[in-house]
């Protein structure tokens, strides 16, 4: 992206990544013919009908959605995550930061994604 564009923003090269990565992923491995069973699901996207539940077994761990975790004595819908991402202090900062922030919240719901060969499980989290 740096490259098409020298004269481009980090910020502004960074918004372009982000909001043309799928389309450039999906090119770069349906053009790719030693590209992985694996990737090329990846890249295809999951089945359209999409299973939701309200507790949800990984892992030898369970997790339940706040309004589930509402019905019992057992709390288990709180999540923390650790996240490394870049960060610029302000619209006209050009040099970006890599931070790591702790984020903590609430399940809200649970999708599991079908990609034929795997299922890869989400947690919206508010």
């Amino acid at each position: 992206m740096k490259e098409s564009n020298p004269k481009m923003s980090k910020n502004r090269v960074l918004k372009e990544h982000n909001k043309t990565f799928l389309d450039w992923f999906k090119d770069t491995i349906f053009g790719d013919d030693n590209a992985s069973k694996t990737l090329r699901k990846l890249a295809d996207g999951p089945k359209r009908n999409v299973i939701t539940w309200q507790g949800y077994d990984t892992n030898k761990y369970s997790f339940y959605t706040k309004a589930q975790d509402e019905k019992s004595t057992m709390q288990n819908s709180g999540v923390t995550l650790r996240a490394e991402s870049q960060h610029f202090t302000s619209v006209h900062d050009d040099n970006p930061r890599v931070a790591s922030i702790f984020y903590f919240g609430f399940i809200e719901e649970i999708w599991e994604l079908n990609y034929a060969k795997f299922i890869v499980c989400v947690f919206k989290c508010k």
